[in-house]
């Protein structure tokens, strides 16, 4: 017969030790599967922000550039790795530089009287990595270098970026196209060609109603290509002998954008 201290006892019975090994072993295999999700999702949210900020900070650059090719800009420098361009401002000329040292995508920007002309060494502000040396980030009207950069009209610009990092690989490419409007444009014509007799011949001067007149620039041919002489210092006119002579002039803004227009001169005896 169970007496009632023995029905007791049996409610007081516990877990084995095996159970208890058990459980403990369920527990922690489920505390490290947790704990690796957790630091994968960690990881992968720290890569996405890489990716995020490297695109942000380039597409900003991306999205100034596009703007400013489709207003009054003229390139200045357009190789495969160094895009210079300049945008008439208020206070002067703003002188943008986009250009890869290596794997290093970087920018510049400055405001001057003139176009500056930056060094050929890309340096500058940091803007990414690129993923890949190799790669060619700006592109233009044709594969080849254009040996005239104000006449760019069309620019591609593609560029790979490596957002590695915490053990992971990862890039991403952001790309665009910009058609310049004011590509090699300066609003000029023939009859800006001005040229007034007097008794040496004819002084050659640009219409004074052309707009920014002041920052303009100017050399004269003859249509053989041979130089009609040096403008006086300071101005655009130049004094050429009496005759009938065709006149080519090169005239050039401080943006760096060139037109050329030409006139026929006659001018004889005066008295």
């Amino acid at each position: 017969m169970i007496s009632v201290t023995d029905e007791l006892r049996r409610g007081e019975d516990g877990f084995t030790l095996v159970e208890l090994l058990t459980a403990i072993s369920i527990s922690l295999i489920v505390l490290l599967a947790t704990l690796q999700s957790l630091d994968l999702f960690t990881s992968n949210a720290a890569q996405q922000t890489r990716v995020t900020d490297a695109n942000d900070q380039v597409r900003t650059t991306m999205d100034r550039l596009t703007r400013d090719m489709r207003g009054a800009a003229a390139i200045t420098r357009a190789t495969p790795n160094d895009l210079v361009y300049t945008v008439p401002v208020t206070t002067g000329i703003r002188t943008e530089r986009l250009c890869v040292d290596s794997t290093t995508l970087r920018a510049t920007s400055s405001i001057a009287a003139a176009a500056a002309t930056p060094a050929p060494a890309c340096t500058g502000t940091k803007l990414a990595t690129m993923r890949s040396t190799t790669e060619t980030p700006f592109t233009y009207d044709s594969t080849a270098t254009p040996a005239d950069p104000a006449l760019v009209r069309n620019v591609g610009l593609s560029l790979s970026l490596d957002a590695s990092g915490g053990g992971k690989t990862a890039s991403s490419t952001l790309s665009a196209s910009v058609a310049r409007r004011s590509a090699g444009i300066l609003n000029l014509t023939d009859d800006d060609l001005r040229a007034t007799c007097n008794p040496a011949g004819a002084l050659l001067d640009i219409s004074a109603s052309v707009p920014n007149v002041g920052t303009l620039s100017v050399t004269y041919q003859n249509d053989g290509g041979i130089s009609l002489g040096t403008p006086l210092p300071g101005s655009r006119k130049l004094q050429i002998p009496e005759g009938l002579t065709r006149v080519v002039a090169r005239v050039t803004n401080a943006a760096g954008v060139t037109k050329i227009i030409r006139r026929d001169v006659e001018c004889g005896d005066t008295p």
